[in-house]
């Protein structure tokens, strides 16, 4: 089963030249809009009620109620000016105006998508701010799969930013609320960019902001690889001085790489080995390049599954090497603990895990409180310690999920009768699907069923589609 996971796990914003990871914000309020609505129907319709002349019918016309409600298309931000010409012209506009090109690259499926345009988009600082600068919108795989592909684009939303010269100043990945969007946008504008940051590495190989802001920017431009170089040659010019600093940038570019790579072997074998696949000699992904190199794809199905899982864990273990988890900030032990549990190292996740609870859990979130509980569940250890997270995760935040974390551990550590309770709460609290299977949770809880979630490492490379 999936682990449980919020988008809490965040870094802050850096003080200078550097993009920052993608942000996917909490759930904006929905109520105010709704409110608006309900107030904008109850004026239409004392309107209607008071003014019964042609002039007013029209006026009030299907259209206008419309727009009173908010219904418009997915889309539809009609108060910010878009530029509607080519990437050519956007350009000479941008030169003619001493500005820069922001292309929005999207899709039609992508949710943060429209909630970027809706939450963020739409208010008017931030239409302001946009223009400022020659904004685009460009349908990553209608009508613009060859422009998205030429940025290298798989992820959406992502905005990228041009010079009038067509060199990437900065790209920005992902849903960001409208503070932290201006936020970027003006540091952006005002140079303070990734292009910048690699200049600034340029001319001084030594400088520690530069190096930590160039490789955050290469990691979101999914170049771990190219990250890497940077960090050996960064702990070259240092003489070995900034051993700690490189130890951390060099864990989180080789894990993405890790990650990367074992992502792309379990894809190949789901589909049957169907085309080449090359994995890089190095560390990080070492054994699974002796896996393929030995003839991995002409082995049973079931074989193959098996010899992916152990290469994936002895390839984690090597870079689970690498951070000196004895002096590092208990920051460092939710990002470490993370990759150490989605690649099979559950003992050493445990342990990273509750150092970082006993450390910050009197500050943590419920979100975060809730998601290591989970995890602690998924893995079958720590289980006492588990409940008492969970409980104060739920007590902080009692909705259906932390809820429901809470009862699965109750059930697993014999406390059967609360956590059926305490489970039917989740499911009658919680919306649609969820629901629902909270609800399956509570069937097997009353029938004494052994609950069989698993982390989902233990089902990694996931089921073959098509036989060989």
């Amino acid at each position: 089963m999936e682990p449980k996971m919020s988008n809490s796990y965040r870094r802050s914003a850096p003080s200078s030249c550097a993009p920052v990871a993608c942000e996917n914000a909490p759930h904006t309020n929905g109520y105010v809009s709704a409110f608006r609505k309900r107030r904008n129907i109850k004026i239409l319709a004392q309107l209607i009620q008071q003014n019964r002349s042609s002039w007013v019918k029209r006026a009030l016309s299907l259209a206008t109620v419309f727009a009173a409600l908010g219904i418009a298309a997915c889309r539809s931000d009609s108060s910010t000016t878009w530029f509607s010409g080519s990437l050519e012209a956007a350009r000479a506009e941008a030169g003619a105006r001493n500005t820069m090109v922001m292309i929005e690259f999207y899709a039609d499926w992508c949710n943060w998508c429209r909630r970027l345009n809706a939450d963020t988009f739409s208010v008017p600082e931030v239409q302001h701010e946009l223009a400022e600068l020659v904004s685009m919108k460009v349908n990553g795989e209608k009508g613009g799969a060859e422009l998205a592909a030429s940025f290298g684009i798989d992820t959406y939303p992502t905005l990228i930013f041009l010079d009038p010269n067509g060199n990437e100043m900065d790209r920005i990945l992902g849903y960001l609320p409208p503070d932290k969007f201006l936020q970027r946008v003006r540091r952006i504008r005002t140079g303070d960019s990734f292009l910048a940051c690699l200049n600034n590495l340029k001319e001084d190989p030594g400088n520690v902001e530069a190096i930590r802001h160039s490789v955050e920017g290469l990691l979101e431009r999914s170049d771990p690889e190219g990250a890497i170089n940077r960090i050996e040659a960064f702990h070259r010019a240092t003489d070995g001085h900034q051993t700690e600093i490189c130890r951390g940038l060099m864990f989180t570019a080789r894990v993405e790489l890790h990650e990367r790579v074992y992502q792309r072997a379990a894809k190949l074998y789901r589909r049957g080995w169907d085309r080449g696949f090359e994995v890089p000699d190095t560390q990080g992904t070492a054994a699974l390049y002796a896996l393929v190199a030995e003839g991995l794809p002409a082995l049973p199905p079931d074989d193959q599954a098996a010899l992916l899982r152990e290469a994936r864990y002895e390839d984690a273990a090597g870079l689970l090497e690498i951070p000196d988890l004895e002096s590092a900030y208990s920051d460092n032990f939710i990002d470490v603990a993370g990759f150490a549990f989605r690649n099979g190292h559950f003992d050493l996740a445990a342990d990273l895990y509750i150092r970082w609870y006993e450390s910050e859990g009197g500050a943590a979130s419920p979100d975060n409180l809730n998601d290591v509980a989970w995890r602690l569940y998924l893995a079958g250890t720590e289980l006492e310690t588990a409940i008492g997270i969970a409980q104060k995760a739920y007590a902080a935040k009692p909705d259906p999920e932390t809820a429901d974390t809470l009862a699965r551990l109750l059930y697993v550590t014999g406390s059967v009768e609360e956590a059926v309770s305490l489970e039917q709460r989740a499911a009658e609290d919680a919306d649609g699907p969820r629901g629902e299977t909270y609800l399956g949770v509570v069937g097997r809880m009353e029938a004494g069923e052994v609950l069989d979630d698993k982390p989902t490492f233990a089902s990694y490379p996931g089921k073959r589609r098509r036989a060989l």
